[in-house]
């Protein structure tokens, strides 16, 4: 580290170059030495540099790799794989949170998912502490070439779920649950320029969706400021950590907290109803939730190479429907067992 670039970092010569109340820092210890609840123990000023790998589409695989099967150790896909000990952190990654996934689909699915809630944890958290934490750059946008790394679109220019998480992280307003002083509280961040009265819908409901507890938050929160509404312990005690979670929502924004890891929580077996719409080259694709859906993903490159979903990992409660509008299917006419094998949802 030279001396230009110290001052350049931290504008002065009595604080470390990465020293998170001061200037701008770059966070690799979670990725390379932790996990990434580990975000939640830093405010910085400015978090310039952080990130959490996932491998590309499924799509973009096939098009490269000629390994058969498929595995995360093969070495074609070792072989891209040019961060340190790579593929061991995805793997001690999803060791924290989930049981070790059974077949290469799995694990290519919950590494995304992994992505996307590394992330998600960081910037909701920093962004609820607005203005000590003014910003942050997560490394990376996108890639040149058909490698399992830390960017949100991958070589082949397909999105990665993390794409359209982070439409939802910089949004103007978001909603999340956050704590202070051990307390949960939500964060009703609004960075537009008008004031953004609603009202807040927070419940404790069981994984069948019966709803335990409820309560209604009015607010009314100033440009560019940031909210934090605390909750009543009634409702943010879990008593059945393992079946029961907290779901908050407002203005058709929605955040969701369990109090167990994935591994532990007890998912019952996914039950959906599709209804499929093709439209020449678009796909409507109507989910109903018969049961708990939490990270829903719709892989439409599975359905056609060129085929893209305009949303992300979604998170259903019983009852819930959410549409799904799939483009670039160039005259491929997937039916609802097609759609279907191409969802993958956490169990």
């Amino acid at each position: 580290m030279t001396k230009s670039s110290v001052a350049l970092s931290e504008g002065s010569w009595d604080h470390h170059p990465n020293d998170p109340a001061h200037g701008t820092s770059h966070s690799w210890n979670v990725w390379n030495q932790s996990d990434y609840t580990d975000y939640l123990n830093e405010v910085p000023r400015f978090a310039a540099e952080f990130g959490w790998q996932a491998p590309p589409a499924y799509a973009t695989l096939r098009e490269a790799l000629s390994d058969e099967p498929l595995s995360p150790h093969s070495p074609a896909m070792l072989h891209p794989q040019k961060a340190g000990d790579g593929n061991g952190k995805l793997e001690r990654g999803l060791a924290h949170h989930f049981t070790p996934p059974a077949t290469f689909d799995d694990w290519h699915y919950l590494t995304q998912v992994n992505q996307v809630r590394a992330i998600a944890t960081g910037v909701a958290h920093w962004r609820s502490h607005w203005p000590v934490c003014a910003g942050t750059v997560v490394w990376q946008l996108n890639d040149c070439w058909p490698v399992t790394s830390w960017a949100a679109i991958d070589g082949a220019a397909r999105p990665k779920p993390l794409y359209h998480e982070l439409r939802r992280l910089y949004a103007d307003r978001l909603l999340t649950f956050q704590t202070r002083e051990g307390r949960t509280v939500v964060a009703v961040d609004n960075q537009s320029p008008q004031v953004w009265e609603s009202v807040v819908v927070a419940r404790r409901v069981q994984v069948d969706g019966s709803v335990l507890a409820e309560e209604e938050l009015a607010f009314s929160v100033p440009p560019r400021s940031v909210a934090l509404l605390p909750l009543p312990d009634g409702l943010t005690e879990l008593k059945d950590p393992a079946r029961e979670l907290l779901a908050v929502e407002a203005d058709g924004l929605r955040d969701f907290s369990y109090a167990c890891e994935d591994r532990d929580f007890a998912f019952p077996d996914s039950e959906m109803t599709l209804d499929v719409v093709t439209a020449g080259t678009t796909l409507e694709v109507v989910i109903t939730a018969h049961t708990f859906l939490r990270d829903l993903l719709l892989q439409a490159d599975r359905l056609a190479p060129d085929a893209v979903a305009d949303r992300g990992l979604i998170t259903l409660l019983p009852g819930d429907r959410a549409t799904i509008t799939v483009t670039g299917l160039n005259g491929v006419a997937p039916d609802a067992s097609a759609v279907c094998a191409a969802i993958f949802t956490a169990r």
